[in-house]
């Protein structure tokens, strides 16, 4: 790919050499700012990534700028004073006073044209198409945030410099606003203030939060056609907004297995231009779901432990007990807590068949989702549930788990 981009400034198009990304974090969250660091160069190896922060080692900076000074691009450390934040008012949990590092882009980085991203982003696509927008007058541009009307996600934020820096006390403004402990979403309430009838309207696809999957799913009044915008939608920066994140042993939302992608990147395979990294190493035969709301599942470590090359997919509607968590050893035992419906429904398609073996209640409605697939539902006799009349279901004494061993085998063959 060309690396190359024009920059709109002054009403003419330049050429610039490097694409310029911003960063703002803290040590405590060097592994997230790092995985948003490789997924920026494997689709921009010349790009600029300037880290704001207050105590991050050099000697990161120095290890990783070795390996890619090959391929053009730089990490550039920006260090802010300890204190300097300290008394900007945060307002959620999973986040603390580094976020406002982006308000102090106008004066921290000197470039006409720069990206910030929250570091629980990757990026999934080459952005010369957004690099190359027009923003006329527009001192930044944003994504309308999907849950509420009015706002911009300030996660990705394109800086327009110039226009910025025409007020040359904008950032000490910003930051003045921000020592209000009334704010509803801390620096992000502080932008939208400044700049809610002035930003650039950019499309889903640059600031695709998916993070609201739970919110949505279980809080319906906060949907706003959530669902249905983000399945019409490819995100090219892909944003896991909510305190639940996919670093974490479990997750709710969608893509969870996108951001291992870039966090198991090797450098060297950054600079070689690699594919992305598989997620899992095990030879699979297909997968099979089972959906419970019970931690007493029957006679599933056998099966697992039996069946090594199939994929065993179990989905809850809540979180999960140790009972079930601890089987996550095994890899091909795969645990979904608290799901939603867009990971269920492509579960769902990727199975070639459904186990009916949880006790206590079902989900009718769910297996009867799954029945009028066609596929296979194997059961055991104490554990039927309400659709054991369909023509697809089969079920077997419940000590004779050596036969639904041997009929998942045979699925192989069919």
């Amino acid at each position: 790919m060309d690396n190359n981009t024009a920059i709109y400034h002054k009403g003419e198009f330049i050429m610039s050499d490097q694409f310029v990304f911003a960063l703002s974090g803290d040590y405590g969250y060097i592994n997230q700012i790092e995985t948003t660091a490789k997924s920026i160069f494997y689709y921009h190896h010349n790009a600029k990534i300037y880290i704001i922060n207050k105590d991050i080692p050099q000697e990161w900076f120095g290890n990783i700028n070795n390996r890619i000074r090959a391929i053009g691009g730089q990490l550039v450390n920006v260090k802010l004073d300890g204190n300097m934040l300290s008394d900007e008012h945060v307002s959620q949990p999973q986040i603390n006073e580094m976020s406002y590092g982006r308000i102090m882009i106008p004066d921290l980085i000197p470039e006409d044209r720069v990206l910030y991203l929250d570091s629980d982003i990757v990026v999934d696509h080459e952005l010369s198409e957004l690099f190359n927008l027009d923003l006329g007058d527009a001192p930044i541009a944003a994504v309308p945030d999907l849950l509420y009307d009015g706002n911009f996600n300030s996660g990705v934020l394109l800086f327009n410099m110039p226009k910025l820096k025409e007020n040359p006390h904008i950032v000490q403004e910003m930051l003045e606003a921000g020592n209000n402990d009334q704010l509803a979403e801390g620096d992000q309430s502080v932008l939208n203030a400044f700049f809610d009838d002035t930003y650039y309207h950019l499309p889903l696809k640059y600031n695709y939060a998916i993070g609201y999957d739970f919110l949505c799913q279980y809080y319906p009044a906060y949907d706003h056609d959530y669902f249905k915008k983000t399945a019409e939608t490819v995100g090219q920066i892909i944003h896991f907004t909510s305190p639940t994140k996919p670093w974490e042993q479990f997750s709710f939302g969608r893509d969870r297995n996108k951001w291992w992608q870039y966090h198991d990147l090797e450098w060297s395979e950054i600079c070689a231009s690699a594919p992305l990294p598989a997620i899992f190493d095990y030879q699979e035969v297909g997968q099979l779901l089972i959906h419970t709301n019970s931690e007493n599942v029957e006679a599933i470590e056998q099966l697992v432990t039996a069946l090594p090359n199939w994929t065993f997919n179990v989905v809850a509607w809540t979180n999960t007990g140790d009972h079930l968590n601890r089987l996550i050893k095994y890899q091909n035992f795969h645990l979904y807590p608290s799901a939603v419906h867009p990971v269920t429904d492509k579960l769902i398609e990727q199975a070639a068949a459904y186990l009916d073996i949880n006790y206590g209640a079902k989900d009718n409605d769910f297996i009867k989702k799954f029945q009028a697939t066609g596929k296979p539902i194997l059961s055991f006799d104490d554990v039927n549930s309400d659709v054991k009349e369909a023509i697809n279901y089969q079920s077997f004494p419940s000590n004779d788990v050596q036969t639904m061993i041997m009929t998942i085998q045979n699925l192989r063959e069919n």
